[in-house]
């Protein structure tokens, strides 16, 4: 399940771009889609391929929160970009 106690922890639908050098290997100007957190700590997120890509059914991964570079939302007021913050845990 997706965090859902702040409106900037990662969501369903969001697009992720991960920093160079992030724990799969991707090109840090790769887009992935998140699909959910993994454990429902929030630390962990999944990530899909975008849609109409030709490996999207077979391909998932799962990266610490540490690895996203950018989320982007789209709805209907438009879209907003931001850097998710780092985990408290993480930074001591």
């Amino acid at each position: 399940m997706i965090c859902d106690r702040h409106p900037d922890c990662p969501q369903p639908g969001d697009i992720a771009q991960l920093k160079r050098g992030n724990s799969i290997g991707a090109d840090h100007t790769d887009s992935f889609v998140v699909v959910e957190d993994f454990p429902p700590t929030g630390r962990h997120v999944v990530l899909n391929l975008p849609t109409g890509h030709l490996g999207r059914a077979d391909w998932a991964a799962a990266v610490p929160l540490a690895d996203i570079a950018t989320l982007t939302r789209l709805d209907k007021a438009g879209s907003r970009t931001w850097a998710p913050a780092p985990d408290p845990d993480d930074t001591q």
